[in-house]
C-alpha cells in the first residue's frame, strides 16, 4: 500500500513539474499571451492554467502586462509574460583561441561580460581560463549570486549533453572530457551546469532571442560557419527540446571523395573547402605570393582577419574568386540538406554574407542544386555576424535547461 501512495505522489510531482515547464516554455515564446490561449494550445485545463500562472505571478517570475489589455466578450484580460529579471544566466563559450563569458537575464540582456584571447593548446589550460571568467562574473556586483540560476556552456565539437561530456573535438585533439565535472572543479559553482554543441547552442538562443523573427516559421536550419560548418535542424515549437533535431554536423559532408586526407580528415570535406581557417589560409598564401597585393597591405605575412578577408574581396580577384568558390560549396551543402528535410527557412550566421553579392550566389545556387517546385522561394534570414555571440548562445543553454525545473512556490 504504501509503494502504490509514493508511485501516486512521484506521478503527481512529475505532472506539476510538467505543466509548470510547458506553461513557462509557451509564456516566454508567445508572450504576452492569455491564459485561455495558454489552456487551448497546451490541451490543459483553464484552472491548471490558472493556478500555475497565479503562483508564478506571487514569485514574480511572471507579470500581468496591463499595456496589452485584450477585450473579449463580457470582460477584458489581461495577457501574462515573463519578468525578464525575475532570473539571471552565466554563459561560457570554450575555445583554444579565446574563452567569453557573459551574465544575462531571462530574455538575454547582457548585463556583465569577460573575455580571455589568450591561445591554449591544452584542455586543462582552456578548462581553467574559463572558471576564471566565471568566477569573476559569480563575484561581481552586477547581480546577486543567489539569482544566477544557471551556467550554460557552449564548445565546439561532438557533445553529450545530457552527462555533460565533451565527447570528441579532432582538431583540437580532446576526447572524452567531462565538462560540467571540471568547470565545477575549478569553480567550485554547485549549481546546473548545462553543456552543448555552439551551433546547437546558437540554434537555440535564435528560438529564445529572436523570437518575434521567427513567430511564424514552424521549423529551419541554422547554418553556422567557423572553422568547422554546422546546420542542426530545429523545430520552433514551444516543447523547446533540449537539443535540436540532430547535430546538423554539415562540416564532415564529403564534397569531393577524390582528393585526400589530411590531419583533420578528408581535405574534400566541407570543412576544409568552405570552413573560416581554410579560406584564411589559402588567402594567406595568395597574399604572401603577391596574387593580392591589397590583402596583403592589412595583414602582411600574418593570417587575415574576417574583416580584413571581407574587406580585401572588393580589391583583389583572387580573393573574391575565392570566397565564391567558399559560397558554391556552402549552397550545394545546404541544398543537399535541404532535399534531405524541408525546413521552413534558414537562418545564415556566417562571416562571408556582409556583401550583397554573396547572399545572391547562395541563393541562386540553392535554388539551383534544390529539388523544389519552381515557384517556391527560400526564407533566409542573414543574421549579422555577432547578432547571437557564443556566451549569450551558452546563456540560451541554461534557460532552455531551467525550464524543466521545477520553481517550487
Amino acid at each position: 500500500m504504501t509503494s502504490s501512495i509514493s508511485s501516486k505522489g512521484n506521478n503527481m510531482m512529475r505532472l506539476k513539474q510538467e505543466n509548470q515547464s510547458s506553461i513557462r516554455k509557451i509564456i516566454y515564446l508567445r508572450g504576452p499571451v492569455l491564459r485561455s490561449s495558454i489552456a487551448e494550445d497546451l490541451h490543459l485545463t483553464l484552472p491548471t492554467i490558472t493556478t500555475n500562472v497565479n503562483a508564478m505571478l506571487q514569485s514574480g517570475i511572471l507579470f500581468e502586462d496591463r499595456n496589452n489589455v485584450v477585450m473579449t466578450p463580457g470582460r477584458s484580460a489581461l495577457p501574462v509574460d515573463i519578468v525578464p529579471d525575475s532570473r539571471y544566466f552565466i554563459g561560457v563559450e570554450i575555445t583554444q583561441i579565446s574563452r567569453s563569458v557573459c551574465i544575462c537575464n531571462y530574455r538575454g540582456a547582457i548585463v556583465f561580460t569577460s573575455i580571455d584571447n589568450t591561445i591554449y593548446k591544452e584542455y586543462s589550460e582552456v578548462l581553467q581560463s574559463a572558471a576564471r571568467l566565471v568566477q569573476a562574473a559569480l563575484q561581481s556586483t552586477v547581480v546577486p549570486t543567489n539569482r544566477i540560476c544557471g551556467i550554460g556552456v557552449c564548445l565546439p565539437g561532438l557533445i553529450d549533453s545530457e552527462a555533460g561530456k565533451l565527447l570528441a573535438h579532432r582538431q583540437f585533439g580532446w576526447y572524452d572530457k567531462d565538462v560540467v565535472k571540471d568547470l565545477r572543479e575549478f569553480t567550485g559553482y554547485t549549481g546546473p551546469i548545462t553543456v552543448e554543441n555552439d551551433a546547437s547552442s546558437r540554434a537555440l538562443a535564435a528560438q529564445l532571442f529572436l523570437r518575434e523573427q521567427l513567430k511564424e516559421v514552424p521549423s529551419f536550419f541554422y547554418l553556422y560557419v567557423s572553422i568547422g560548418i554546422a546546420s542542426p535542424f530545429v523545430k520552433n515549437d514551444f516543447s523547446l527540446s533540449s537539443s535540436p533535431v540532430g547535430a546538423g554536423e554539415l562540416g564532415y559532408m564529403i564534397m569531393d571523395p577524390k582528393m585526400p586526407f589530411g590531419t583533420w580528415g578528408s581535405t574534400g570535406s566541407l570543412n576544409n573547402l568552405a570552413g573560416i581557417r581554410a579560406l584564411k589560409e589559402q588567402a594567406q598564401a595568395a597574399a604572401t605570393s603577391g596574387r593580392a597585393p591589397y590583402l596583403y597591405s592589412l595583414c602582411g605575412d600574418a593570417l587575415p582577419t574576417e574583416a580584413q578577408l571581407m574587406d580585401s574581396a572588393t580589391h583583389d580577384e583572387v580573393i573574391d574568386e575565392l570566397i565564391c568558390d567558399v559560397i558554391l560549396y556552402l549552397g550545394v551543402a545546404i541544398a543537399n540538406e535541404d532535399n534531405l528535410v524541408r525546413p521552413e527557412s534558414i537562418l545564415v550566421d556566417a562571416p562571408y554574407f556582409v556583401h550583397q553579392k554573396y547572399r545572391e550566389l547562395f541563393m541562386d545556387t540553392l535554388y539551383k542544386y534544390s529539388f523544389r517546385p519552381s515557384s517556391f522561394r527560400f526564407h533566409i534570414i542573414f543574421l549579422n555576424r555577432d547578432e547571437l555571440p557564443g556566451a549569450k548562445s551558452a546563456a540560451a543553454v541554461a534557460i532552455r535547461s531551467d525550464f524543466d525545473k521545477y520553481i517550487a512556490i
